[in-house]
């Protein structure tokens, strides 16, 4: 079933999700989607991250 949120709904739901260690592999394309979005939107904003090899 698909369903329009806004995305202060889906990035509650991401954190809410990441928060309580459940998996967030059921939302790999909508991240995809919020990616693309957030880098047209925000292209040069900062963010700090703990960056992995």
């Amino acid at each position: 079933m698909q369903k329009e949120i806004t995305i202060k709904e889906f990035t509650a739901e991401l954190i809410q999700r990441i928060d309580t260690e459940k998996g967030i592999d059921c939302c790999k394309e909508e991240i995809k989607k919020f990616a693309v979005m957030a880098a047209a939107k925000m292209p040069d904003d900062k963010i700090l991250v703990n960056w992995k090899e």
